[in-house]
């Protein structure tokens, strides 16, 4: 399992769960995996890290974090290659620490065996629909094989949104099971209205209308520059508006761009995990802005399904996955432009109630614990 506290969270909170059922291993290379490996010196820099590394254990426990050298390269001949010495490395590490499965979602640092040839179980969790990302060039038809071998070869696939699922049995032939991206549950339990209140007046948020936007602004998808402008536009109509964004590369988006509390944005940068509860608490709304991509388009967001735990209406972006979801709190920006999203902000209608019992219902698959017990069946653990 590849195991990065600030940017992998999936496997993170997966991981905990499983070690109700067994002992874990996780390959935690935070150092080397940046919150952005943005342009050709970053991924250089990312790479040389990866590769820097001697393998050595760091935390033990039921879950055990251990670092090992990665090779990471570029194009379909060194990619293969740099698989090949990361699966041996690997199978050393399993030998190492006796383990007998295998939880794999990074698609290609790491290429299984075919099933005949290794004496251990390969669980592959489709998280990003990287397929159709590409464009159809080599480099692209490459990487898309590479993949699809990656999950023919695993024993058992899962996906973390509907339509994943549906492309990875596309892909296979096989049936990957729903393990939906979730919250923690029982931290955001713990934090109240009253909790978000404390939040509010801290930051002088009293008495405005407070959309929140919590998630990693750094990633060049999702959509914080459009719910910038679009804001700005909203506002001129609203004044009583504010816009709160939690989470890594929002504070320096928006001093970049000179904006602040004077234009109604508060920015405050990445928040501690047990405290990010309270942030969502904090807001009368939420929004998720996300280009329109496929790598958008069919996942699970976390930051929706956070907000929706805690029964706040939400704008979106007409994602695919949102809208078969239909979740009874959530509403779209029309075509997901900068002008929709102006219009959509500034309707009060936008962020009208709706029926808390069927979100209630409806949210309640979206657990981690129940993710983890799906996979862990699936496992055979």
């Amino acid at each position: 399992m590849m195991f990065s506290p600030d940017v992998r969270v999936r496997e993170v909170e997966l991981a905990k769960c499983f070690t109700a059922h067994a002992d874990v291993f996780a390959l935690d290379r935070s150092d080397a995996l940046p919150r952005t490996t943005q342009g050709f010196m970053g991924k250089l820099r990312m790479r040389a890290k990866l590769w820097n590394c001697a393998t050595r254990v760091i935390e033990e426990g039921a879950l055990t974090r251990f670092r090992m050298r990665i090779a990471g390269a570029n194009g379909p001949f060194w990619n293969r290659l740099a698989a090949d010495f990361n699966q041996r490395k690997l199978e050393g590490a399993l030998q190492r620490f006796r383990c007998t499965h295998v939880f794999l979602s990074s698609p290609f640092f790491f290429l299984p065996p075919p099933r005949a040839k290794r004496d251990y179980h390969v669980h592959f969790d489709v998280v990003d629909n990287f397929h159709d990302e590409w464009p159809d060039s080599f480099v692209g038809r490459s990487r898309r094989a590479f993949l699809r071998q990656a999950m023919r070869n695993a024993d058992t696939l899962s996906g973390s949104s509907h339509s994943l699922c549906e492309h990875a049995e596309v892909l296979t032939g096989r049936q990957a099971v729903w393990a939906p991206n979730a919250a923690p549950t029982e931290r955001f339990a713990r934090f109240t209205d009253q909790d978000g209140n404390e939040v509010r007046g801290r930051l002088g948020l009293s008495g405005r209308f407070v959309i929140g936007f919590v998630g990693n602004h750094n990633m060049d998808f999702v959509g914080t520059p459009t719910l910038l402008e679009a804001f700005a536009k909203a506002r001129e109509q609203r004044p009583e508006m504010a816009l709160l964004l939690v989470g890594p590369g929002s504070e320096t988006l928006t001093s970049n761009r000179g904006i602040g509390r004077e234009q109604g944005v508060w920015s405050i940068g990445p928040v501690p995990p047990d405290e990010v509860p309270a942030y969502f608490r904090a807001c009368d709304a939420g929004v998720h802005p996300y280009d329109l991509r496929p790598l958008t388009h069919d996942a699970t967001p976390l930051n929706v399904i956070e907000f929706s735990y805690c029964a706040k209406p939400m704008l979106c972006s007409p994602l695919r996955e949102l809208q078969r979801l239909a979740l009874p709190n959530v509403r779209f920006a029309g075509n997901g432009t900068v002008q929709a999203w102006a219009t959509a902000l500034a309707d009060p209608a936008t962020f009208a109630d709706f029926d808390h019992a069927a979100l209630a219902l409806a949210i309640e698959p979206f657990d981690w614990h129940t993710s983890a017990e799906v996979i862990r069946r699936e496992m055979g653990l």
